[in-house]
């Protein structure tokens, strides 16, 4: 403890100063003690803040870390999703090879096929012929006809341009170049002008025997 007159340091118990003999008051090292206390008080409260700022900041910080994740991860899905459903939307086409010919022309619409029948022989080798009627308004009219014949969806021939003339009865008849090894079950006819301008196409289905068929 100091003396409060020439400042010379005492033991605490002191009542006199060792020096001057200046009465030492008790209330000095209350003061002293009072002062140290509060010196002690302030620094632990300044630890306390900076500690619950420091907490507040690392909640902070971990907020915003999975608000990040989170948000990132939704935005992924979503662009997964709409990917899922172009895909869906838009599918790749293949397209399946057929046995059929494809028309090569528009077709004009000037003539028209309303019916016929194919005939073959009693054997495979007879050959297949067609009558297609067409109509008798059209008779003399020189047309283009082809005819593709097939079974089990395989092709029997090659589907030759034939020209033809309209028979008076309205008739365009039609034999196949060559006898085939099976019966064809079915038929695609595909009529043409003389400038080989598609008119009419049509598919009959037939019955894989010998004997005549009507369409």
């Amino acid at each position: 403890m100091k003396c409060p007159s020439c400042n010379t340091e005492n033991n605490d118990s002191a009542k006199f100063c060792k020096k001057c003999g200046t009465a030492l008051n008790n209330n000095t090292i209350n003061h002293e003690n009072m002062i140290k206390s509060m010196s002690k008080d302030k620094s632990d409260n300044t630890t306390k803040i900076i500690i619950v700022a420091l907490i507040i900041v690392a909640i902070v910080l971990a907020g915003v870390f999975i608000y990040l994740q989170t948000s990132g991860h939704n935005d992924s899905q979503a662009q997964n999703a709409s990917a899922s459903q172009n895909t869906t939307a838009n599918p790749d086409k293949t397209a399946t090879p057929s046995s059929q010919p494809e028309k090569t022309a528009q077709s004009t619409g000037s003539m028209k096929i309303l019916g016929g029948s194919f005939s073959t022989g009693s054997a495979d080798a007879d050959k297949t012929y067609a009558s297609i009627y067409v109509g008798k308004q059209n008779s003399g009219k020189s047309v283009i006809v082809q005819i593709w014949y097939s079974r089990d969806g395989n092709t029997l021939n090659n589907g030759n341009m034939v020209p033809a003339s309209v028979h008076s009865d309205g008739y365009l008849y039609i034999s196949s170049a060559d006898a085939y090894k099976y019966y064809p079950d079915h038929a695609t006819i595909n009529l043409y002008d003389s400038s080989s301008n598609l008119m009419d196409s049509q598919s009959v289905s037939l019955s894989p025997s010998a004997g005549t068929q009507t369409f």
